[in-house]
């Protein structure tokens, strides 16, 4: 709850009392009520907080925790480090066993229909998944982004610092978040290279001191 939304909820409860009491008279003497409102102590609180420090050391390191968990998102599970060359062929052509259909029912896509993305659209870059915690793989796919050249590459990060990286390669830096990216294309390893080639997509997991 907002503070600003506790204070509303609290001057409301404070006058509801007022507003359904009724007048009993006077039974005895009266005196001034002694004891501090909730609202006057957490506003009291507050200052004093505000006064010594502890407020904006509390504010400060709630940024920083916000900043880590941006920073060094939670790693893919189930991503080892490559050893040796392999290569794959994967197909991303999608099979439809039901039919598609819009809100009104009409059938977008018919059951039994294939299709394929790449006859509708290239990969123009190559995609490069790797562990930024691992210095090698870090330094070889760094090499292959400042190389620059022919080949584009789109640096994907299973784990470690995106914005670290991207602001020492002064390019963006993506992070594969939840996996969803590994698991479309069963990258199980890295460092791992996937580019197109024709209608398939080529998988080549090689070791970081072979990448270039």
């Amino acid at each position: 709850m907002r503070f600003s939304k506790l204070i509303a909820m609290l001057l409301i409860a404070a006058t509801l009392p007022a507003a359904h009491a009724a007048s009993l008279g006077s039974i005895g003497p009266t005196y001034p009520i002694g004891e501090e409102s909730a609202l006057d102590m957490i506003m009291k609180k507050l200052r004093e907080k505000e006064r010594s420090g502890e407020l904006k050391r509390l504010q400060e390191e709630a940024i920083r925790r916000s900043m880590g968990s941006i920073k060094n998102m939670k790693p893919v599970d189930g991503i080892t480090t490559v050893r040796a060359r392999s290569q794959r062929f994967i197909d991303p052509t999608v099979a439809y066993t039901k039919p598609v259909t819009t809100d009104d029912g009409r059938i977008v896509v018919p059951a039994g229909t294939k299709i394929n993305p790449l006859d509708m659209i290239s990969l123009t870059k190559t995609l490069v998944f790797f562990d930024g915690r691992d210095f090698e793989q870090r330094e070889a796919v760094g090499r292959l982004v400042v190389k620059g050249g022919q080949l584009k590459v789109k640096p994907i990060l299973v784990a470690g610092s995106w914005l670290d990286l991207t602001k020492a390669w002064k390019t963006q830096v993506f992070y594969d978040q939840k996996g969803t990216l590994s698991k479309r294309f069963g990258v199980t390893a890295v460092p791992a290279v996937i580019r197109q080639q024709g209608r398939m997509l080529v998988l080549d997991e090689i070791p970081a001191k072979e990448l270039q």
